[in-house]
């Protein structure tokens, strides 16, 4: 499904879940559980667009300014800008800078938060490059987790939306 928007595919958290139990494993201490990626209620686990839905504030058209509106919302919707995130934390961080959400006041922000967040916090800012590198990470990761081939990396990119 080249150039989709990945926030919509119906196997997202469950993924994106897999993943963080991949990172944990290596640490042994749980941070989020299934039952949070499935609750209804306002706390559990919704996906968070790093580079935001509605990008208004000026650090982000230091980065991704020069896009166009198609480009922009390629780089949205892909797999390497989604993150899993407290639905209470994620309205509440909404269209802040990266280096607001990596280390917010309203709460410790993604460098305090589960394995995947502390992954994304590594990164200084968050760039088109960074969206690119993380997802083909994702699905690096998804290949080796289900051994299956998604191709090169032109074909990966163009999974990717970018």
């Amino acid at each position: 499904f080249p150039g989709h928007d990945m926030y919509g595919w119906n196997g997202l958290r469950y993924f994106l879940y897999e993943y963080e139990e991949t990172l944990m494993r290596s640490r042994n201490q749980r941070k989020v559980s299934w039952s949070l990626f499935v609750r209804s209620e306002h706390d559990r686990i919704s996906i968070e667009h790093i580079y935001p839905q509605t990008a208004t504030d000026a650090c982000w058209a230091m980065h991704f300014g020069a896009l166009d509106e198609p480009a922009k919302r390629r780089y949205n919707g892909s797999l390497g800008n989604l993150l899993p995130l407290s639905a209470s934390i994620n309205s509440s961080l909404q269209n802040d800078c990266f280096a607001a959400k990596k280390n917010s006041e309203k709460r410790n922000g993604y460098s305090n938060g589960s394995y995947s967040e502390l992954e994304v916090a590594r990164a200084d800012d968050w760039t088109p490059e960074h969206i690119k590198n993380r997802g083909l990470k994702l699905l690096e990761f998804m290949e080796k987790r289900w051994n299956l081939s998604l191709g090169d990396h032109e074909k990966k990119c163009l999974l990717l939306g970018i």
